[in-house]
């Protein structure tokens, strides 16, 4: 497979055809958004600031060298996000770094998947560049499961198989994310995947991008082999990554540690994690070995694309559906075999019943005739 060269995007990229997308990829994923979960109307709220031609609302974090606010668009009358990058560069640098991002900004504005966030305009303010984009109701994966949130296996698969299928479309589109991970992962309802910050991370793996390693992860949890080793970056090094964050909603804890980042460096360069079902009583095999899998430490060993790993996972979720059938139909089985039982213990019983009473019947009526003789011997003939 070829390395990815982020400085050479196709302005014609391929898609897949239909016959070879993962059935069903956006079928279940159509469901509205509650109406309790729409975010309100924000244009009347204090302005804090503007960039561009946005109003800026409510600040809703900050990392590395980027904020995130909430914004009003005064031309469209909606809310919306917007996320600036003050990058601290100066003369040609800082040109140079913000021609770069704008660049990917377009890229990425031409993504239309329902598990992508979307962008809808980028451009340069006081504040620095600025991208803006859908604004989400719910939190990102990594506040969820700070929070104690555990996803149980079935939704753990599906929402990394959504992810995936994000993956395989911008893949296809030439786009590569470069930093997927649970903080890049926003959560609509704890349901529905939404992939954020395609493109930023591009720009931090090209050449003479030093100014934005603060956009990147803070340890490398989640960095593929590769790319900490600083070596050329496919599609299969967002594979690597996806493949580590469902170990971690598998198991509920990170595949590497350590107590600082060479530890944790190291480890990752090691690639021995321990398979997610030996942590894990009771998690299927076959869904730990695609976490595993995805995350070999050879790029030749991995899944060769997100759309293989995506079709992994269906695999799966049709295998553990018709097990569940098979549970559901012998359990259905043994409460109509135990109706049954149950119904002919009854006819039993009563049938029982019904010979006790005729005998005690019978009874009755020889006692009453014996009686009837010894009361009046002279009525025998």
């Amino acid at each position: 497979m070829p390395a990815f060269a982020p400085t050479q995007i196709d302005p014609n990229p391929p898609s897949l055809p239909p016959d070879e997308w993962p059935a069903a990829t956006f079928a279940d994923d159509s469901a509205p958004v509650p109406l309790d979960l729409l975010p309100e109307p924000n244009h009347a709220e204090p302005t804090i600031g503007h960039v561009g031609r946005y109003a800026l609302k409510q600040r809703l974090g900050e990392g590395g060298l980027s904020r995130v606010y909430t914004a009003w668009d005064p031309i469209l009358s909606r809310n919306l996000a917007i996320k600036t990058l003050e990058l601290g560069a100066v003369g040609t640098v800082r040109e140079t770094l913000n021609a770069m991002i704008l660049n990917e900004a377009r890229a990425v504005a031409g993504l239309s998947h329902p598990n992508i966030v979307t962008v809808f305009d980028a451009g340069l303010s006081e504040r620095g560049v600025y991208i803006a984009m859908e604004q989400l109701p719910g939190r990102d994966l990594r506040e969820l499961l700070a929070e104690g949130w555990r996803p149980d296996f079935v939704r753990s698969a599906k929402i990394v198989r959504r992810v995936a299928d994000a993956l395989t479309y911008a893949h296809a589109k030439g786009v590569i994310h470069c930093d997927i991970k649970p903080a890049n992962i926003f959560m609509v309802d704890q349901r529905k995947p939404k992939v954020l910050d395609f493109g930023i991370a591009r720009v931090a793996h090209q050449p003479g991008a030093p100014m934005l390693e603060g956009l990147i992860t803070g340890t490398p949890h989640y960095l593929a082999p590769e790319q900490i080793r600083g070596g050329p970056v496919d599609e299969r090094s967002d594979v690597y990554s996806l493949g580590v964050v469902l170990y971690e909603l598998l198991t509920g804890r990170k595949a590497f540690s350590g107590t600082s980042l060479t530890t944790i460096t190291q480890a990752v360069l090691d690639g021995n994690p321990v398979p997610a079902h030996a942590l894990v009583p009771g998690l299927p095999a076959e869904l730990s070995q695609i976490a595993s899998r995805a995350m070999a430490l050879d790029p030749a060993q991995r899944y060769p694309s997100a759309r293989e790993m995506s079709m992994a996972i269906r695999r799966w979720q049709a295998q553990a559906a018709a097990q569940a059938q098979a549970v559901a139909a012998a359990h259905a089985a043994a409460d109509a075999g135990a109706q049954q039982d149950a119904a002919r213990s009854a006819a039993k019983r009563a049938a029982r019943r019904r010979r006790t009473v005729a005998l005690a019947a019978i009874t009755g009526l020889l006692v009453l005739a014996a009686t009837a003789a010894w009361l009046w011997p002279g009525a025998a003939p």
